[in-house]
């Protein structure tokens, strides 16, 4: 797979920019109190909530209204395309595409405009909150923003979301159907995403920072809520060349598995591998999806041992920093993933208490040799994606 990353951008609860980077360097957490809710509307009290954004600080075109999704989209975006350095004119973007995975989309707004219907009825509520609630409303307005007129495509599958959109903007790539693809995942808070969880019995009940989130620990409860966007830009290796653009890192192998609990683990991270033609004992490290759900931190842990035998690779729980934050999660993780090959360092998992299984997990920032990372964004009720990067 000649598939090199040149561009990447974060929005987070840790920091957007180069700011996500240097917080990661810190093993800093975003999980605090959360502010979006009335009192008593939830069962737990913490998010990864980001606070005092700004989306014109990222884009020279001004919007009459965005979701909140679509505004960490754009940025994000905007971030990725800057840092690599790329742009296409008007007209000109049949050979760029944008693929992303979101598992809600623009949630927020079609509660909004839902909310005007029962009150008003609806041919009095708000067209404008219409146009913009719907789910594929932030890959669509990514591809008009930044002129990207090849590929496109939208992925809703819960935590695996972008997961899926890396895998189809690497197959558009190998396939030649394009020179680019700006790829990655997007998911804001809303209440009614809170109550969606809090009605499932998916969040932990944890009412403090020191609790936070604890992924593959003993005591997890369920997970923490947060919210962001991140994006890479890949690109084929011969057109980077030819632009003169500066590789960060190089996707290697894509896997696919089923559903994380009948062992789709297991073979999305072993299928990855092998189209990478890499031995699990080559692996240097592992950013995994776990956010600190009992049976899917388990089902994890289990195609981990499956894949890796008795060998602890390092284990990067970066949901104990960024709360759950569904579609966005997995490029979060490709994004840290990319910096930690550039740079050897590991981000670590703050607060997140006595693992249950034999794992080597990150608690704090490591420096580590790191030629091969494993990236898994796993949805605890859907399907599996692995993704293998390598350094440049």
């Amino acid at each position: 797979m000649n598939v090199v990353v040149t561009g990447i951008g974060a929005v987070s609860a840790i920091g957007s920019g180069e700011a996500f980077f240097e917080a990661l360097r810190q093993g800093a957490s975003g999980i605090t109190e959360v502010t979006i809710l009335d009192p008593g509307e939830s069962a737990s009290t913490l998010a990864a909530e980001i606070a005092e954004f700004a989306v014109e600080e990222y884009l020279e075109s001004a919007k009459t209204y965005l979701d909140r999704t679509s505004a960490f989209t754009l940025a994000a975006g905007a971030l990725a395309l800057r840092d690599s350095g790329y742009s296409v004119a008007a007209g000109e973007g049949l050979r760029a595409g944008v693929t992303m995975g979101t598992a809600y989309g623009c949630l927020g707004t079609m509660g909004a405009f839902w909310e005007g219907v029962l009150e008003k009825g609806p041919r009095l509520s708000s067209s404008l909150l219409f146009t913009h609630s719907y789910i594929n409303t932030p890959v669509s307005l990514a591809s008009i923003e930044f002129n990207l007129a090849g590929p496109h495509g939208c992925f809703c599958e819960g935590a695996a979301s972008a997961g899926h959109a890396l895998a189809d903007a690497a197959t558009q790539l190998a396939l030649g159907r394009a020179d680019v693809m700006l790829t990655g995942g997007g998911e804001s808070l809303s209440t009614y995403l809170y109550r969606g969880y809090a009605g499932m019995g998916w969040l932990s009940p944890g009412e403090s920072g020191e609790e936070g989130a604890r992924p593959f620990a003993a005591s997890r409860n369920g997970c923490i809520l947060g919210e962001g966007a991140g994006f890479l830009l890949l690109e084929r290796e011969e057109a980077a060349r030819q632009r003169g653009a500066r590789p960060r890192a190089r996707l290697l192998g894509v896997g696919l598995g089923g559903g994380l609990t009948g062992g789709g683990a297991a073979a999305a991270m072993s299928a990855a591998l092998a189209e990478a033609g890499v031995a699990p004992a080559e692996v240097d490290a592992l950013f995994a999806s776990a956010a600190g759900m009992r049976e899917a931190d388990a089902a994890e842990a289990a195609g981990l041992e499956e894949v890796f035998g008795g060998r602890c690779v390092p284990v990067v729980a970066l949901k104990a920093a960024l709360g759950e934050t569904l579609g966005a999660s997995g490029a979060l993780a490709a994004l840290a993933a990319v910096h930690a090959l550039e740079t050897g360092l590991l981000p670590g998992a703050p607060n997140v208490g006595e693992s249950e299984f034999s794992l080597d997990l990150v608690r704090e920032p490591r420096t580590a040799t790191c030629h091969y990372i494993l990236v898994n964004a796993f949805d605890p009720r859907g399907g599996c994606v692995s993704l293998l990067f390598g350094r440049a």
